[in-house]
């Protein structure tokens, strides 16, 4: 069992509310979910990919270009543990909660197609290394790529804080939750 805690603000006041529960998810190791794990390493490092390349765009430093094709290559890779982990837990989303099934398809749809195009980059940036190139196209492709993402995390916290997917809320607490929102 983890213990978490939960504030929210209602009527001015802020309210605590610690639960003890635990993290409902598909793919676990040692007990901890594996989605949420993964998640993180492709949100951090495709955007940093972007900063990178546009740095070695600006300056021409080879430095800056090998950076951007570590943090491509290792978003990328983790994006895909990212989509298998989140596919395991998709298929546990109740059937009768329609609304969240659905917001977990887009969710996975619109971030795995992400990665399917970064993995195109990637495979692209692996043809030159260690001589990468950016061009202003591939800039304008990466800052469009980095929106949907975070569009498309976006719906997988929406999937966490709406529909508490993931979440073993005892119906009390989710009661008290849902009445002070």
């Amino acid at each position: 069992m983890a213990c978490y805690c939960t504030w929210i603000v209602s009527s001015g006041r802020l309210w605590g509310v610690i639960s003890y529960g635990y993290l409902n998810a598909g793919m676990k190791f040692f007990g901890h979910p594996l989605h949420p794990l993964f998640v993180h390493f492709p949100t951090a490092l495709l955007p940093m990919d972007f900063v990178m390349s546009l740095i070695y765009y600006s300056n021409n430093d080879s430095s800056f270009a090998l950076a951007s094709f570590y943090c491509l290559a290792g978003g990328t890779l983790t994006g895909f543990v990212s989509i298998l982990t989140g596919l395991a837990d998709l298929l546990i989303i109740p059937k009768k909660n329609k609304e969240a099934r659905a917001t977990g398809l887009y969710h996975g749809f619109i971030n795995a197609v992400v990665i399917l195009v970064f993995t195109v980059l990637t495979y692209q940036a692996w043809q030159y290394y260690p001589h990468t190139t950016s061009s202003v196209g591939i800039l304008l492709v990466k800052g469009i790529l980095i929106f949907t993402l975070f569009a498309g995390n976006y719906l997988g916290g929406r999937l966490i804080y709406k529909h508490h997917i993931g979440l073993n809320i005892k119906e009390k607490e989710h009661e008290h939750f849902t009445s002070h929102n």
